[in-house]
């Protein structure tokens, strides 16, 4: 997409109190293409590079200090469960104590304890996985694994020994099926530390990811997470919040749609906000936490029904806490910005940034903190650009704050120079990617009056000198934002100011750039000079280097209506002057009679500015028409002034006050009379 744009077409006479184009009361056809033209649209760039994560580990940069070895040692011993909570239960007999333990011991010796024995056994032929399967029915059968039913220390602690001796095994499901039943039985402390990274370790494989949810470890996990303190359990969260992670980065299958249905991102919103309040977790033990909870945030903003939970929730604000009070923690503000980041493409949630000046500051403050970190510049870059493109206010905000240019012009020097060195393609690609993220957001940031009049002379430099080091090395992108922030600094411009000082250095460069085979680089350049040629010099300047005017001529004949309307605006300025009027090609009037032939009412802009042109090339007569020429234009403007051909108010009010005074003009039996 192609941002704010202006093109100040002049015709080719001196000009009287009101245009020959403009009628009393009425919006001049100028004013309406201008309007048309200018609609305030962001550069568009591709969403920062983040591979998936082959590892699959817990964090990003840091080392993961509690490894990732799996020691069960602890977990048969001093079991514990949860003291009841509710009102008193009435004092059992001795009597019926007696004939429930009775009952409970036949249980025992009849369904329990000869699975125990086989497992104990470890047979060669024995289907561990089966037994396993029949002790966790007959655990459940008998009310064990509901809480109805609490098991006695002594009979938990042998059926814990029981399955730690089978967690050596290498069977995936196997492994599920014994961290799930343990689960259900209730462990504690470092017991269930040991569980939980037990099942962390098994997310790493994407293999895995289907045996999750066929053995319904989610709803373990979540019931973990629901059922336990958060300050008492911090480590246990971390691995067990960060299975989540991993699983909900998985984009096949469904399994994120899965997630959020399970009420994934409900859970995870109370803990991010549990950690923001709750000042008595260990702030190491936090920051690994936190890491996870933005990680599967932040997967879970790739699931289109996730967008309005995000409306609807303090996210936002939670989110801005997170990062202010672990602003010197990288890897926490990264998987924050992360978030930031894919929130930001939401159009609901841009909007609520857009609103929110204190993390619109933050970024700012990693803009300027954080130079020597590329990938924490990119996340946070590409929110800006997202929020400063769609949203002018947010540029306004960010230009009270302080010198954004500044910050962002100091980036893109840094980056810069790190574009020749020698290194591998990965930091060179992160090196392409910071400088297009940064350029983007002063590009948009220019869209605002008050940001464009503060440009300085080094903005200006720095863009040529940007613009040509990425164009010798093919980096189109920067090449086209580039010229679109020059393009937006054209259209707040003044005589006086920085960019009219400039404008004959900005020419010579933009007009360099016409010799690159890239549309979107043509279509910004030519868009610049159209801004430029309204000064007589650099008109004169163009017209010294004829291939300017050859190409402009022959993108006329272009498939591509953008290309053809900014040829059209470079070539209506400098038709202006008589004096450039043999740099046109012989052939022009019947290039520009086909475009309005084949264009007509699909793009009334561009029929009006190519009848701009036409106006100038024959009201001051250097150019000879054939009479072939003047009929078939006469006949064409007949048509297409006839309401039967288009009678809606914008082709009425933009093309019939031009075509009008074109037909009085060639028609000397017309009551029209030239001016």
């Amino acid at each position: 997409t192609t941002l704010l744009y202006t093109i100040k077409f002049e015709v080719g006479m001196a000009k009287p109190k009101r245009e020959f184009y403009e009628l009393p009361n009425v919006t001049t056809s100028s004013d309406i293409i201008n309007a048309a033209r200018h609609s305030i649209k962001a550069v568009s760039t591709s969403r920062p590079f983040t591979p998936s994560e082959s590892k699959r580990s817990l964090y990003t940069t840091r080392p993961t200090s509690s490894g990732s070895s799996i020691d069960l040692s602890e977990i048969a011993s001093n079991p514990r469960v949860l003291s009841p909570i509710g009102p008193p239960l009435k004092q059992k007999s001795e009597e019926t104590k007696k004939k429930e333990s009775d009952n409970f011991d036949a249980y025992w010796r009849a369904k329990i304890a000869p699975i125990l024995g086989s497992l104990n056994m470890e047979l060669e032929n024995l289907d561990s996985l089966k037994q396993v399967e029949e002790l966790s029915d007959c655990l459940l059968r008998g009310g064990f694994l509901t809480g109805s039913v609490v098991l006695p220390h002594q009979y938990k602690v042998k059926v814990f020994q029981c399955l730690i001796n089978l967690l050596d095994r290498k069977d995936t499901r196997l492994l599920l099926k014994i961290s799930r039943l343990l689960l259900s039985l209730g462990v504690y402390d470092k017991n269930l530390v040991s569980i939980s990274k037990l099942i962390f370790k098994l997310t790493r494989c994407e293999n895995n990811d289907a045996i999750f949810f066929e053995e319904k470890i989610v709803h373990s996990l979540l019931n973990v997470i629901n059922k336990y303190e958060l300050a008492e359990n911090v480590l246990a969260f971390v691995y067990c919040i960060g299975a989540l992670k991993v699983l909900s980065a998985n984009t096949d299958n469904n399994i994120g749609e899965v997630l959020v249905q399970y009420g994934v991102f409900q859970v995870l919103e109370r803990h991010l906000v549990a950690c923001n309040t709750d000042s008595t977790i260990d702030t190491e033990l936090k920051s690994n936490l936190l890491i996870q909870i933005l990680g599967a945030l932040r997967n879970l903003c790739d699931i289109p029904s996730t967008e309005k939970q995000l409306e609807e929730s303090d996210i936002l604000s939670q989110l801005h806490l997170t990062l202010t009070q672990f602003y010197s923690d990288p890897e926490v503000l990264l998987n924050g910005c992360r978030l930031l980041s894919r929130m930001s493409l939401f159009s609901g949630m841009c909007e609520n940034i857009s609103h929110m000046p204190d993390i619109l500051t933050l970024l700012l403050k990693v803009v300027d903190n954080y130079t020597n970190d590329p990938q924490l510049l990119l996340r946070a870059c590409f929110v800006l650009g997202n929020v400063t493109g769609q949203h002018s206010h947010a540029a306004a905000q960010l230009h009270e704050h302080g010198a954004i240019l500044d910050s962002l012009l100091e980036i893109c020097k840094v980056y810069k120079g790190k574009l020749g060195e020698k290194t591998t393609k990965d930091k060179q690609n992160v090196t392409k990617d910071v400088l297009c993220k940064a350029v983007r957001v002063i590009t948009n940031t220019l869209q605002n009056e008050e940001v464009a009049v503060s440009v300085s002379p080094q903005l200006i430099k720095l863009f040529i000198s940007l613009g040509q080091q990425a164009a010798q090395a093919k980096i189109h992108e920067i090449v086209v934002h580039v010229l679109c922030g020059l393009n937006n600094m054209s259209f707040h411009n003044w005589e006086g100011s920085v960019f009219v000082k400039h404008r004959n250095v900005i020419a010579d460069f933009t007009i360099r750039l016409l010799a690159i085979n890239h549309t979107g680089v043509t279509v910004e350049a030519l868009g610049v000079l159209g801004n430029l040629t309204q000064y007589h010099d650099v008109a004169e300047k163009i017209c010294e280097d004829k291939h300017v005017i050859d190409i402009a001529a022959t993108l006329l004949d272009s498939d591509n209506s953008e290309l053809v309307y900014k040829a059209c605006g470079v070539l209506v300025n400098v038709s202006k002057s008589k004096e450039f009027h043999e740099k046109l090609p012989k052939n022009i009037v019947s290039q520009v009679l086909e475009v309005v032939t084949d264009v007509g009412m699909l793009d009334t802009q561009l029929s009006t500015v190519s009848l701009y042109l036409l106006w100038n090339i024959l009201s001051l007569g250097e150019l000879k028409v054939s009479e072939e020429e003047t009929a078939s234009l006469l006949s064409l403007l007949a048509d297409y002034t006839d309401t039967s051909y288009c009678d809606t108010p914008d082709w009425k009010n933009n093309f019939h006050p031009v075509a009008k005074q074109l037909i009085g003009l060639l028609d000397k039996e017309s009551d029209l009379q030239p001016l």
